[in-house]
């Protein structure tokens, strides 16, 4: 208890004191750090002026504070001693020996006994034998073992024993827990419904259920109802999914599963623009409405005009067997391309079966149309008519959204094109992309870019221009025009190559969260010979990024060009990837 003279002393230095202008008085812990000097200052709270003045009662109550605070992180044998200062509270802290864990007793009864995710938990714990008693792990490893009940389907488990033994003086404890899982509960059957009782389910039952990514009756797992609500708005068909398990409905130990769904907005626009030196302004437009009618069907057209390059697609989407993982695709496309001296008109019809694996690859067969009408400044026309079977495999995996910060892409494809299959030409296709996008420390971004190419023919002449390979521009050697790394005639013309090689080395800093500086080195060329050589290009860059996407702005200059020091600019919006 403080004597009369110190109280005055107190009191006339809250008054007028400057140190103490603050009503939080400081306390000073000394004797432990880290973890144990945390959760004593959490254990005590603010302390204020008036605590000070009701020393007696302030000092019971931090004795408490601090033997709980001890004792929870395994130190039952420490001293702790406070002094009250003018202007804090000095505390000294003697911590002992800590108690050591002996024995730590994890049992299951019910089905969980025999569940292999439960068997792994216990490799997993915060808490093990020969370690130091703390109780908040302790606890922690109670949360888990009932967070991983209610995750896997447990709903009826109860802790059946839980306790700590600390024995001392021997300083050691001694932990026994025992949760009776009970039976586990399964999926029961799920009902489709809309934000309106008079509003029909936007895509039909039989298409539903096929999203779905569990059966009756298996298992109960929450991360199988989180996977299932991922796979209903990743078909695009829904504006608003909502999937919710109700073990509180359960009967016979089957959960009942409500979805709701919404289609009210299914169009979706998206628009693009960019800018090269060599081709000028470009403008994409996209639109698609992913859910024509309540059988799956979609559509999509897209279209681009820059002053080298028009074109326009159409694909209608029918689900094969089903609505996200096996479809139908229709497609058609025209396209306007000017190469040099010559210009070439594109017609395609096709069709294409989709079929995407669960580990994201996707794997596509096709037969298309195309009719190509080549027509010379000359006035030369070069008419040929392809048909093309092909076959394609790709996978695209990112994090981050519209402005990813890991990722990477794989592409492979070939199409074939036969006289006895009813083409002007004979000749095989083949072609293989890679990206690889990483981020380091959070601010260094390092993109990866590689495209190979090779057309065999026994009659490379017969191969139609728009089918031959070309190198140049900003999706592929930055520093040199669109399109004009490739074999020319005799007239200075590009013809187009047998084969592809290109590669790009790029890398960013972020300065702010929407502006990166980057700098890059791009190499490749399109030929016939080996003996070609390849084409460099080099430069800088600034990356910002905008709600709906990067935009790059690109200045780079064609190093390997001798005698030429002329930047070309590139203007581009759209992921990396």
């Amino acid at each position: 208890m403080l004597d009369w003279k110190k109280r005055i002393f107190l009191v006339m230095t809250c008054v007028c004191g400057p140190v103490l202008a603050q009503d939080d008085v400081p306390v000073r812990i000394e004797g432990v750090t880290n973890e144990t000097k945390a959760n004593l200052e959490a254990y005590f709270g603010k302390l204020t002026h008036d605590d000070l003045l009701n020393w007696r009662d302030t000092h019971a109550r931090l004795k408490r504070a601090a033997r709980e605070a001890m004792q929870s992180v395994g130190y039952y044998q420490s001293t702790v001693h406070f002094t009250p200062q003018a202007a804090q509270v000095l505390v000294d802290v003697q911590p002992g020996e800590p108690v050591i864990i002996k024995k730590l007793e994890l049992r299951y009864q019910g089905d969980a006994g025999n569940d292999i995710a439960f068997t792994a938990l216990l490799e997993t714990l915060p808490l093990h034998e020969g370690e130091v008693l703390h109780h908040g792990r302790y606890e922690a490893i109670k949360t888990l073992v009932q967070n991983m009940a209610l995750e896997r389907g447990y709903f009826g488990g109860q802790w059946t024993l839980h306790e700590v033994k600390v024995l001392q003086p021997a300083q050691t404890a001694e932990i026994r827990l025992e949760y009776n899982s009970g039976s586990r509960y399964r999926f029961g059957d799920v009902e489709f419904t809309t934000p309106s009782d008079a509003e029909p389910l936007p895509l039909k039952i039989e298409w539903l259920e096929k999203l779905k990514t569990f059966s009756p009756d298996d298992p109960y797992e929450a991360s199988r109802i989180i996977e299932f609500n991922k796979a209903l708005l990743d078909s695009r068909y829904f504006n608003d999914v909502r999937v919710r398990a109700e073990p509180d409905l359960a009967k016979d130990q089957r959960v009942p599963v409500h979805v709701r769904l919404s289609a009210a907005k299914p169009n979706q626009l998206e628009v693009g623009v960019g800018y090269a030196t060599d081709i000028g302004p470009r403008l994409s437009l996209a639109w698609r409405r992913p859910l024509l009618n309540d059988r799956g069907h979609s559509i999509e057209t897209s279209t681009e005009i820059s002053q080298v390059r028009q074109s326009a697609t159409f694909r209608y989407g029918i689900p094969w067997t089903h609505p996200l993982n096996d479809t139908l695709q229709i497609f058609s496309g025209f396209k306007r391309e000017v190469l040099d001296e010559a210009t070439t008109y594109s017609n395609t019809l096709g069709v294409e079966r989709l079929i995407r694996r669960a580990d994201g690859w996707q794997r596509g067969y096709s037969l298309r149309f195309s009719n190509e009408i080549s027509r010379k400044t000359t006035g030369e026309e070069v008419t040929n008519n392809l048909l093309l079977p092909g076959l394609n495999l790709n996978r695209t995996r990112s994090r981050g959204g519209a402005d990813p910060y890991w990722g990477d892409r794989q592409y492979y494809q070939t199409e074939l094109a036969s006289r006895s299959l009813l083409s002007d030409a004979e000749f095989l296709s083949l072609r293989a992309g890679w990206r690889l996008l990483r981020t380091y420390a959070d601010r260094h971004m390092l993109l990866l870019r590689s495209d190979l190419g090779a057309i065999v023919s026994s009659d490379f002449d017969s191969v139609p221009l728009n089918m031959r390979f070309y190198a140049g521009g900003d999706q592929s050697v930055r520093g040199f025009d669109y399109q004009s790394l490739s074999p020319r005639d005799s007239t200075g013309q590009v013809v187009g190559a047998s084969n592809l090689v290109t590669a790009s080395s790029e890398y960013a800093y972020r300065l702010t969260k929407r502006w990166r500086l980057a700098t890059f080195v791009d190499t490749g060329n399109a030929f016939d010979s080996a003996s070609d050589g390849l084409a460099t290009g080099a430069g800088v860059g600034v990356r910002w990024i905008s709600p709906v996407g990067p935009v790059r702005f690109d200045i780079a200059w064609p190093v390997s060009e001798s005698g030429s020091t002329s930047p070309r600019i590139h203007f581009f919006m759209g992921p990396a990837l």
